[in-house]
């Protein structure tokens, strides 16, 4: 089943903000990687797509349309100094989902429940690094994707525009 691409005029249906193709070359670009079956690619770039949206409460603006499925496109939201067109899809973003993808296909369960694992200690020699775990708990189990955090880092509320701190304000439509 072929991808529904979110293209920035708000695809109500959309679970992708690139085709497979792109996200192929996107992979061989930055030495991420994607399932060789072209419907395990697909499943774990759907998945990537919605996994972004876990990072929404984080972004700054909001979306430009009722109907899309995906945190982008948005309005009001500056980047690295500059306004985001608001009927664009960043090649941030796109690398964000390729992220994120990439992780779910390799395994991270994304959609497990936080059991309130709490660390007691660590010890970092050298290149080992340990940690153990307060009595009753376990290893945490959502996990953190750099790659995407990284990626999405200069849509945050807290990213820095201009060389000023980015303030969360209300816009007069």
């Amino acid at each position: 089943m072929a991808l529904t691409i979110e293209d920035g005029s708000g695809v109500a249906s959309a679970d992708s903000y690139q085709d497979l193709a792109a996200a192929r070359q996107l992979s061989i670009n930055y030495g991420v990687s994607l399932p060789v079956d072209d419907d395990e690619a697909e499943t774990a770039l759907r998945q990537g797509y919605l996994n972004l949206n876990t990072h929404e409460t984080k972004l700054q603006g909001c979306r430009v349309y009722a109907v899309q499925t995906g945190i982008f496109p948005r309005k009001y939201v500056f980047a690295n100094g500059f306004l985001v067109p608001n009927d664009s899809i960043p090649d941030d973003i796109k690398l964000a989902q390729l992220y994120a993808a990439s992780a779910i296909a390799g395994g991270v369960d994304t959609n497990a429940v936080d059991d309130g694992q709490a660390l007691k200690s660590f010890n970092a020699v050298e290149t080992l690094y340990t940690e153990t775990y307060q009595d009753g708990s376990r290893v945490k189990v959502n996990s953190r994707i750099q790659g995407v955090v990284n990626s999405l880092a200069p849509y945050y509320k807290s990213a820095v525009s201009s060389g000023q701190n980015y303030r969360e304000f209300e816009y007069l439509v």
